[in-house]
């Protein structure tokens, strides 16, 4: 079958959509933390579960670049330029789904408060350092922002497959047919 007529499997198909809605969910999170004073048992509660999902997302980021390795991708049509591009900026949402959770699960060890997961905590490796905490904050906003442009592009492109060049690539992640 043709890139343009096989459908994505619906395991495929939930990782995908449950990253992208954890994904929204931790922006969102992420910017709430900062709507709540300081040690606010509003901004506690918020800012654990924007760990403990983070750590979520990036099990979840693992399972997605695992089942890719075993599935290997699959084969894409368009020029080599298009081809290169999209190869590209998937390369970049995976690095990304890694490496910011990684970057937060550093800086909420670095603060020294622990590391909620569920109720529990999660294991600790970094000594409390505030310098560090703060050089890994600026980290993880970074990331966290590109992460944001690059899935932004990724839905733009997504849209202009769908509404330019009327293939179905969009309806075979919505619906996994043709």
């Amino acid at each position: 079958m043709s890139h343009s007529s096989t459908p994505y499997a619906a395991g495929a198909r939930v990782l995908h959509w449950t990253m992208f809605a954890l994904i929204t969910v931790q922006v969102v999170g992420g910017l709430a933390i900062e709507w709540f004073p300081r040690a606010s048992p509003a901004r506690v509660l918020v800012l654990d579960w924007h760990v403990t999902l983070g750590i979520v997302a990036l099990l979840l980021a693992l399972a997605r670049i695992a089942r890719r390795l075993v599935e290997r991708g699959r084969p894409t049509e368009g020029p080599r330029w298009q081809r290169a591009l999209a190869s590209a900026a998937h390369g970049a949402l995976y690095a990304l789904m890694v490496a910011v959770p990684l970057a937060g699960y550093a800086l909420a060890d670095a603060r020294g408060r622990g590391i909620p997961f569920f109720g529990m905590n999660a294991p600790e490796w970094l000594a409390t350092d505030r310098a560090l905490a703060h050089t890994l904050e600026d980290l993880h906003s970074a990331l966290a922002w590109a992460l944001v442009a690059v899935v932004a592009a990724h839905a733009a492109a997504a849209l202009w497959h769908h509404f330019v060049l009327r293939d179905d690539t969009l309806r075979r992640m919505l619906s996994g047919r043709a």
